[in-house]
């Protein structure tokens, strides 16, 4: 899957409101006066890192606290390392439910739920659909800063040229289709392709809405060879290579190179496709672009109403040698910092509370982004990524990708493709 572009907004805010939540009592002893505790936060290098950190410190959380950016090997195994060996970092990035599992497994994680007690952060603040980030067995362990629902983008532009009416909450597979059609453009001197109606780069989200799963409700199965599945992988495989609404792989490294702008998920932004299925954070790209006149609409429904949720989580290893200065940060950057994501586009706070201020809801210096209540409205839809505990993550995407790429290049039908994925992951599964 392609990784999400991350970007921060370069604001800083006050944390007056969260002033005053620390108790006197801490896990480990508070530093001497005048002494400053040094944490490492281990992250990946989004360039408003250093931004963030400025943020934490001119609050008062902060008192006594040093934050040292460490933006090197921020994936799991780099940590685990530095875990095992006894010299973890104070805060790291967590980024699907599945690796939550393998640092679960390894008894890995610090209990947040005394230190959200004393900062007064309230759990059910958080989204419901992000749980699966969060939580282990009825304990969190991971604190997300900021999420996401798909959505659909549409170029106002393009559906104007075509007179398509703009997308509706209504919108169902068929009237994707049908505006996808009139919304692609072929050069009529070559013959090629030149604008797609469509751009979606997640199967699952096809799946999910026509009824379909990765696997069984006890995870321990497998089911992609359920009709439903199939059914759903097949409507995405036309939308590309029957309907032809939606670049094939080659075709869409092929505009992204004509656009210049160095990728597949920036399509949308070089006007090469006038419909995009994506977060909020490319929102962020849309901005450069001021003659970009774009608008958000729900995921056109299925026979399921179901999108695909995005986030990350921050975590506290259970050997850290700081954890209340470690958590004071990290309740900046589930706190105030979140409002510093929502303006600068990057997904939307994963606090209901602040979702729904009037900060998110609508941004003066951004006038035309005048629907992000679609985004809130689409949480309640929203789901996380599946995994398996019965089988390494790893093992079953390489099987994913695998078998999805002879299905691309025609050696197999999207139903055998389905079908083999499953066979392939069942044979791995390690059921207790």
């Amino acid at each position: 899957m392609k990784r999400f572009l991350v970007f921060w907004g370069i604001a800083v805010l006050s944390l007056g409101f969260l002033a005053g939540c620390a108790k006197k009592e801490a896990p480990v002893p508070e530093a001497k006066e005048g002494e400053v505790v040094k944490i490492r936060w281990m992250v990946d290098p989004a360039p408003n890192r250093q931004q963030e950190i400025a943020g934490f410190e001119s609050s008062p959380l902060s008192k006594g606290v040093k934050v040292e950016l460490d933006m090197g090997g921020a994936g799991s195994p780099a940590i685990l390392t530095q875990i095992a060996g006894g010299n973890p970092p104070d805060l790291f990035s967590i980024y699907d439910p599945a690796t939550l599992l393998v640092y679960m497994e390894k008894e890995a994680l610090l209990d947040l739920g005394p230190f959200m007690k004393k900062y007064n952060i309230d759990p059910k603040d958080f989204w419901p659909a992000l749980y699966p980030y969060m939580e282990y067995k009825g304990k969190i362990y991971g604190l997300p800063p900021n999420c996401g629902p798909f959505v659909l983008f549409y170029n106002k532009k393009m559906f104007d040229e075509a007179g398509v009416a703009y997308p509706t909450e209504k919108w169902t597979w068929n009237d994707l289709l049908e505006a996808a059609k009139k919304l692609t453009k072929k050069d009529p001197k070559t013959g090629r392709y030149i604008q797609f109606g469509l751009l979606s780069e997640d199967p699952d989200l096809f799946i999910w809405q026509n009824g379909g799963w990765r696997y069984s409700k006890d995870k321990k199965r497998c089911v992609l060879d359920s009709r439903e599945a199939k059914e759903g992988f097949r409507w995405y495989y036309d939308l590309r290579f029957t309907h032809h609404v939606m670049p094939t792989p080659s075709e869409a490294n092929s505009l992204a190179a004509t656009g210049g702008w160095g990728g597949t998920l920036n399509l949308f932004a070089a006007k090469k496709v006038a419909m995009f299925i994506q977060g909020r954070w490319m929102s962020m790209v849309f901005r450069k672009d001021k003659d970009l006149d774009w608008n958000i609409a729900p995921v056109p429904r299925g026979k399921v109403k179901v999108t695909k949720l995005a986030s990350k989580v921050y975590a506290i290893p259970k050997n850290c040698k700081h954890p209340d200065a470690a958590f004071r940060f990290l309740a900046y950057l589930v706190g105030p910092d979140q409002y510093i994501i929502a303006k600068s586009g990057d997904g939307i706070p994963s606090r209901k509370s602040i979702a729904n201020s009037k900060e998110f809801l609508f941004d003066p210096d951004f006038p035309k982004e005048d629907r992000n209540k679609i985004y809130l409205d689409e949480m309640n839809f929203a789901r996380a990524p599946e995994y398996s505990p019965y089988v390494s993550e790893i093992e079953a995407n390489k099987i994913w990708w695998e078998e999805i790429d002879l299905c691309y290049n025609q050696k197999q039908t999207p139903e055998q493709t389905m079908e083999k994925i499953a066979k392939r992951i069942n044979e791995l599964m390690k059921v207790k």
